[in-house]
């Protein structure tokens, strides 16, 4: 099993000032570092965009940062939001932040999910999955062909060419984001990896959708045995129960606070056409109190009971990294840093 490290780069909105914006962002690249000191395999890093719930816009030039200060840790991107670019213009950042890494890009991708976004971008959120669609196929065709010509709905090339090519061949993985089982499906069908954070969804869900997964890889021709399938959790590793319950909890709830404002069909907005299954996540998040997040919607708990967990993810679910959000709610780093070395130090080398 490997293991990961995901940072939304994400601001308690009650502190504000912009010199603490400029410290979460370069703490948190610091983290990435310590993360390949410690053995983790992979960072993965968010875009998210007018708001502390997450303060980097481009995660392919905060993984050019992260990529320049280290030397193994695989560096991916969760998730670039593709309906808002330029695919060619894309293909470009992730080929030039591949060389620059030496190969060590995995590019997540998704549709996003925020209404404000879309609105602020002037892309209509209706056209967000045939817009993903369409621009992963641009991704695919850039990287391995010199030149090309594109027709479709949303862009039109003729005679393209995209420099540099990446390192990887034929290119980085993909990795499409996934919350709702009709998306679990449409990765399986067109051979894309999943990652999926499932922080408020209870198990038996998790294991559906991962289950639509495998089915549809073997639908689309694909073996699931070549695919491997992380999982995201808010994750504190605690010195004992209490420790590992009550520390936490404050950052989880200014999380979740920011997180539901930002849902679609958050405080009764219609939902996009496209985002119907999100009602039923936003509404999860209003149901699975902190308790029932420590039972089940996140990896909370002392070293022992985070290692039980995994082999469950693992054996039941099919989980093959699991990817550790320690860094959440503006937690202070010294309790980020703590947790990484214990998860690092007492749950790693069980599952090695």
């Amino acid at each position: 099993m490997k293991f990961g490290l995901m940072h939304l780069f994400q601001q308690d909105p009650g502190r504000g000032p912009a010199e603490e914006a400029g410290a979460v962002i370069r703490e948190s690249i610091a983290q990435c570092v310590y993360a390949e000191e410690l053995g983790y395999d992979r960072v993965w890093l968010a875009e998210h965009h007018f708001n502390p719930y997450g303060l980097v816009g481009s995660p392919l030039v905060a993984a050019a940062a992260v990529a320049a200060a280290t030397e193994r840790i695989r560096i991916g991107t969760a998730v670039l939001v593709l309906p808002f670019y330029n695919p060619l213009r894309i293909a470009e950042e992730c080929a030039l932040v591949d060389q620059i890494s030496n190969g060590r890009l995995d590019v997540g991708f998704g549709r996003g999910y925020q209404p404000a976004e879309f609105r602020m971008f002037d892309v209509p959120q209706s056209e967000a999955r045939a817009r993903t669609e369409e621009a992963v196929e641009i991704l695919r065709t850039a990287w391995t062909h010199d030149r090309f010509d594109f027709h479709g709905k949303f862009w039109n090339f003729d005679d393209a060419s995209v420099l540099p090519k990446p390192v990887q061949d034929p290119h980085p993985a993909l990795y499409q984001a996934a919350s709702s089982i009709d998306t679990f499906r449409i990765a399986g069908q067109s051979g894309s990896r999943i990652l999926t954070s499932p922080n408020f969804t209870p198990l038996r869900t998790v294991k559906k959708q991962f289950g639509a997964y495998v089915d549809a890889l073997v639908e689309g021709g694909h073996d699931p045995a070549g695919y491997d399938r992380p999982m995201l959790q808010q994750t504190y590793v605690g010195a004992d129960e209490t420790d590992a319950v009550e520390t936490p909890r404050p950052y989880v709830e200014v999380m979740d606070r920011m997180k539901q404002a930002l849902l679609p069909g958050a405080d009764g907005q219609a939902l996009a056409p496209g985002y119907e299954s999100w009602a039923r996540i936003t509404a999860n998040i209003g149901e699975f109190d902190y308790e029932a997040r420590v039972r089940e919607g996140g990896m909370l708990g002392t070293a022992a009971q985070i290692r039980d967990r995994l082999q469950q993810l693992r054996d039941e679910v099919g989980v093959t990294e699991f990817i550790c959000q320690f860094n959440f709610g503006g937690m202070p780093p010294e309790l980020v840093r703590r947790s990484m070395r214990r998860f690092a130090d007492d749950v790693m080398p069980a599952f090695r």
